[in-house]
């Protein structure tokens, strides 16, 4: 998990400073950035982090052995479901 961290960051600074994204950061701002990062990242709680991707895997798994047309389906309905405006209870 360290490793994946610290790869995100290094790729967080890469992207910061690249010149694809019209030149660099502004003075103060990549480091204030950095330090946010790394703040949220000593936050995470590792176990929490695994447990959802490994959620993640195992639904990928079972999609994958569905056929075309259910497995369809399937991503056409939660997709609405997601979608769906939450409804307001009046209490």
């Amino acid at each position: 998990m360290a490793y994946l961290l610290r790869s995100l960051a290094v790729i967080g600074v890469i992207a910061l400073n690249s010149p694809v994204h019209g030149g660099k950061a502004e003075d103060g701002g990549s480091a204030d950035t950095l330090r946010n990062v790394a703040k949220a990242a000593s936050q995470v709680d590792v176990r929490t982090v695994a447990n959802g991707a490994m959620a993640a895997r195992e639904a990928a798994e079972i999609l994958a052995g569905l056929d075309p047309e259910t497995r369809s389906r399937f991503l056409a309905l939660t997709l609405s479901a997601a979608n769906q405006k939450p409804l307001a209870t009046t209490r």
